[in-house]
């Protein structure tokens, strides 16, 4: 048979009051860790921030990117510079971007001036990348479906520039191109397209 053993300064007064402390004890540890959790998140956020590089101490340098040899090689590969004619001719232009060059160039008129891909002065007084550099890295991605960072040692931009590149370039081709293109022919479009066809020997397609 068991007993009950006594414990020094026990009560039913202290028994009594034991829910009350314990109640207290509880509710200022919740409290505390509550406070603790909130200082916690208030700093990570004061902490965290753009993941700039190069004059940060202990990050990455920028490389040292040749904007001028990028665009110089663009222009020499494809559209000719001091009176050469290009390297690559139309032919190969279009094998290469997926589309004629007359359509690049259009497409390249049309967003030469819009902000992000104007071509700007850094604080050192250097000019930055052309727009014919982004826009080539754009179209690199899209056509060989290549990793934005692997057009870099040749169009000498960074992979972060490449992506946004070809966001916005998509961007403009669904927004700007597309309620022209993207649309069903006309019949007369049709009528078009049926005779090219049956000139080709596939009449009806």
């Amino acid at each position: 048979m068991e007993h009950a053993v006594a414990i020094p300064g026990w009560d039913g007064d202290d028994a009594l009051n034991d829910d009350l402390t314990t109640a207290t004890v509880v509710a200022a540890h919740v409290a505390t860790v509550l406070h603790w959790l909130r200082r916690r998140r208030a700093t990570r956020a004061a902490v965290q921030r753009p993941r700039y590089r190069g004059s940060v101490p202990g990050r990455a340098a920028n490389c040292r990117r040749d904007f001028a040899l990028g665009l110089h090689c663009i222009l020499k590969d494809y559209f000719g510079i001091d009176g050469q004619p290009p390297v690559f001719g139309s032919s190969l232009f279009e094998r290469r971007f997926r589309v004629p060059r007359s359509l690049f160039v259009r497409i390249y008129n049309d967003l030469k001036d819009r902000p992000f891909w104007k071509q700007r002065i850094n604080a050192t007084g250097q000019p930055q990348s052309h727009p014919i550099q982004k826009l080539v890295g754009a179209f690199r991605v899209l056509a060989y479906g290549e990793c934005p960072d692997r057009g870099d040692e040749y169009v000498r931009l960074s992979q972060a520039t490449i992506e946004v590149a070809t966001k916005k370039l998509v961007e403009y081709l669904v927004d700007d191109l597309g309620p022209l293109y993207l649309r069903p022919p006309t019949d007369r479009e049709v009528e078009g397209i049926l005779t090219r066809n049956s000139a080709r020997g596939l009449p009806g397609c």
